[in-house]
């Protein structure tokens, strides 16, 4: 484990010389920019990855956005996306992660999967079928 900010903490991208860079950058020049200025880059730090996942974080969390006037299958696609990232990262690195954060994903994993368990399939069956 590194030493992050005098703490005994692992190393993460959040307070990196890079993300800090970024931060700047953004306060500079605004997020919108600096989405824009990553999105034209063909390759991304991991910096930038995150940076480009806090900003999906912030837009889709919220309740009212417009993104809820988005083609339901646009949105679909974009979360198959991300979650193919997520697979190819995790498997991959197969990363030591602890208690906490594991119950954490866990828990937003079993969340995001509504919609893909059998009592929530038929729910939605019957309901595309009006037999409720």
């Amino acid at each position: 484990m590194e030493e992050l900010g005098g703490l005994f903490l692992p190393k993460t991208v959040f307070g990196s010389k890079e993300w800090v860079e970024l931060e700047e950058r953004e306060f500079k020049i605004g997020p919108e920019n600096l989405l824009e200025e990553i999105l034209d880059k063909k390759l991304w730090s991991n910096a930038e990855v995150v940076w480009v996942l806090k900003r999906m974080v912030f837009y889709y969390g919220q309740r009212k956005s417009f993104l809820h006037s988005a083609p339901v299958e646009r949105i679909i696609q974009n979360m198959n996306d991300v979650l193919r990232v997520f697979y190819l990262l995790f498997d991959f690195l197969d990363p030591e992660i602890d208690d906490n954060m594991r119950s954490y994903l866990c828990s937003k994993l079993a969340d995001a999967s509504w919609g893909i368990n059998s009592n929530t399939r038929e729910y939605l069956i019957k309901m595309q079928n009006r037999e409720y």
